[in-house]
C-alpha cells in the first residue's frame, strides 16, 4: 500500500526528465522544453540536480519523502532538423513513516541509475525574422526498464513511449522568448502494474535582464528571468487488473528561475512551487521541487 500511495508522486518526478538542452547562448525553460536547434555534428551535454521534497501526509503514516535525481542529457544534431537525446538519471530517495504495528518511525533509503529515455525532435517549422525566431517541432522516443529494482515505483519494467510537440518563440532581438510544450505518455503494463497514461504541459517565458542593450560588436554573457507553469495529469494506475484509488491526478506549479548563459555553457536554478495538487485518494503532496544545473555545447 506505501508504494502504492507513492505512485503519482512519481509519475509527476518522472515528468521533469523529459527536459530538452538549448543550443548556443539562447535561453530556455528550465523545465520546459524546447525547439532550440543543434547544430548538425554538435553535441549538448546537460546535467541538473532536482530536489523533490514531499511532506504532506493526511494519513497516520505521516510519510516524508526525499527525492534528489541526477538525470544525464546527451543531445546530437543528426541533421538541422532532427536532434537525437539520451537521458540517463541517477536517483537518490529517502522515505520517513510511521510503523502502523509498532508506532515507531522507520526510514529506508535507495539510490541508484533510473530509468533511460531515448528521444528524437524533429523541427517541422522554423522561420527567422528580423526580431526573433519561430520554432515548432515534434518530439517522441522511448522509455526503456534499465532502473534499479529497489527505486520501484519511480523506475518500473514497463517499456513507456512519450509523444508530443515543443515550440519555441523569440522577438524583440531575443530580449523576450516564449517556450511550450505538451507531451502524452502512454504507459504499459509490466508484472502485473501498469501506471496510467500522463500527460505533461509547461509554459516559460524568459526575460534578459543582462545585458539590457546589446552591443553592436561581440556576444557578451547573458542573465535572463525566468517564469513558468508546469503541469501533469495522470490516470489511475493498475495492479492485477484493479484500478489503484490512491494514484493519479493532476498538480500544476509555478516555477521561478534564473539563468546565466554564455557563449559555451548555461548555468541555471528554479523552484516550482505546486498551486493545484488535486489528486485522488489518501497521497503524499509535493512541498516543492529545486533545481539546479549546467548546459554546455561540446566542442
Amino acid at each position: 500500500m506505501f508504494k502504492k500511495n507513492l505512485v503519482a508522486f512519481c509519475m509527476l518526478f518522472l515528468s521533469i526528465l523529459f527536459i530538452a538542452p538549448a543550443n548556443g547562448v539562447l535561453a530556455a525553460g528550465i523545465n520546459t522544453n524546447v525547439a532550440l536547434p543543434v547544430r548538425k555534428g554538435g553535441f549538448v551535454f546537460r546535467s541538473q540536480a532536482r530536489w523533490l521534497r514531499a511532506t504532506d501526509d493526511s494519513t497516520s503514516l505521516d510519510r516524508e519523502v526525499n527525492v534528489v535525481a541526477i538525470p544525464n542529457v546527451l543531445v546530437y544534431g543528426a541533421t538541422p532538423d532532427l536532434s537525437l537525446f539520451a537521458i540517463v538519471p541517477y536517483i537518490f530517495r529517502n522515505v520517513k513513516f510511521t510503523d502502523p504495528s509498532s508506532g515507531k518511525r522507520t526510514e529506508k533509503d535507495d539510490n541508484g541509475i533510473g530509468d533511460s529515455i531515448l528521444l528524437g525532435r524533429y523541427t517541422v517549422y522554423a522561420r527567422d525574422y528580423p526580431s526573433g525566431t519561430a520554432r515548432f517541432a515534434l518530439i517522441g522516443g522511448i522509455k526503456l526498464p534499465t532502473g534499479d529494482d529497489d527505486l520501484e515505483p519511480i523506475t518500473t519494467e514497463s517499456i513507456d513511449f512519450p509523444l508530443g510537440w515543443v515550440s519555441t518563440v523569440t522577438w524583440d532581438f531575443g530580449r523576450h522568448e516564449l517556450d511550450a510544450d505538451f507531451i502524452y505518455r502512454i504507459n504499459t503494463e509490466a508484472d502485473d502494474f501498469e501506471k496510467g497514461d500522463d500527460l505533461v504541459y509547461d509554459l516559460a517565458y524568459e526575460f534578459r535582464v543582462y545585458p539590457w542593450t546589446l552591443p553592436e560588436v561581440g556576444a557578451p554573457n547573458f542573465i535572463y528571468l525566468v517564469a513558468e507553469a508546469n503541469g501533469i495529469y495522470s490516470q489511475k494506475g493498475e495492479l492485477d487488473g484493479k484500478t489503484i484509488e490512491n494514484s493519479g491526478g493532476h498538480t500544476l506549479f509555478l516555477s521561478p528561475g534564473i539563468q546565466f548563459a554564455s557563449k559555451r555553457y548555461i548555468l541555471e536554478a528554479s523552484i516550482q512551487l505546486p498551486i493545484i495538487q488535486s489528486l485522488n485518494g489518501a497521497q503524499v503532496e509535493t512541498d516543492f521541487i529545486l533545481s539546479a544545473g549546467i548546459r554546455v555545447n561540446l566542442p
